[in-house]
């Protein structure tokens, strides 16, 4: 007798323990999250100021074009050389003779941009990810600083002088052959620079977070305050 009601005695303790235990669990947890709401409505929160749509996010490249441009300076060292042919039948020695050459080192200057009015920008609201698809940037303009220009050496031919003609078409040829070679390169110095300038642009008004940033969060701000910010993927 004496057993079975130690027996009953201890169930209902243990019963009693556990009651306690989940009083204190449900209790701890909604002290938690209230805790939480109340911190969140103290601390400002730009996501939920604005409303993140892929409008207001176009509104706030679009007038960035300017200065979203690359602007590429360069230096060549350039070789011209044209023969002219004065008979049909005319000897090797004196067709070298009427060869006309220079060599010149001059700079320019490429401007290569986007035209961000025709940029494609999806936002998910979800993953909280802003992707901004950029158009095929093109040249805008190339000039030559003709005030750079050192002429190394030159030679006239025979019956074909140097001209301003020369130098003229010599140089239209130049800025093509320059764009042609370097067009990769400088397409991929536009996409970092526009990269660079729409992202300091988007996060003077949009709250934006980094992987490596969020990482670093502590466990407990990570509940307290997790991330209401938003990532840029520009693919």
């Amino acid at each position: 007798m004496d057993t079975q009601l130690w027996k009953q005695v201890t169930n209902c303790l243990t019963k009693k323990k556990v009651i306690v235990v989940v009083i204190v669990f449900v209790l701890f947890v909604g002290l938690f999250f209230a805790t939480k709401s109340v911190v969140k409505m103290l601390l400002p929160s730009d996501s939920r100021k604005t409303q993140i749509t892929s409008e207001f996010v176009s509104s706030q490249i679009n007038g960035i074009s300017e200065l979203a441009t690359l602007h590429h300076h360069y230096r060549k060292v350039a070789n011209y050389q044209d023969a002219k042919k004065l008979l049909v039948y005319m000897p090797d020695w004196r067709i070298n003779k009427s060869i006309k050459e220079f060599s010149l080192i001059y700079q320019g200057d490429v401007k290569m941009g986007y035209d961000l009015t025709n940029v494609k920008i999806e936002v998910d609201s979800v993953t909280r990810t802003i992707f901004i698809h950029l158009p095929e940037p093109k040249i805008l303009s190339h000039s030559i600083d003709f005030e750079s220009i050192q002429v190394l050496w030159e030679r006239q031919g025979w019956f074909n002088d140097i001209k301003f003609e020369d130098f003229k078409q010599f140089f239209i040829s130049e800025q093509k052959k320059y764009e042609k070679e370097n067009y990769d390169e400088l397409k991929r110095l536009a996409s970092e620079r526009a990269q660079k300038i729409i992202r300091l642009n988007l996060g003077s008004n949009i709250k934006l977070v980094e992987s490596p940033e969020s990482d670093e969060k502590s466990f407990i701000d990570r509940w307290i305050r997790p991330e209401d910010g938003y990532r840029i993927k520009m693919p």
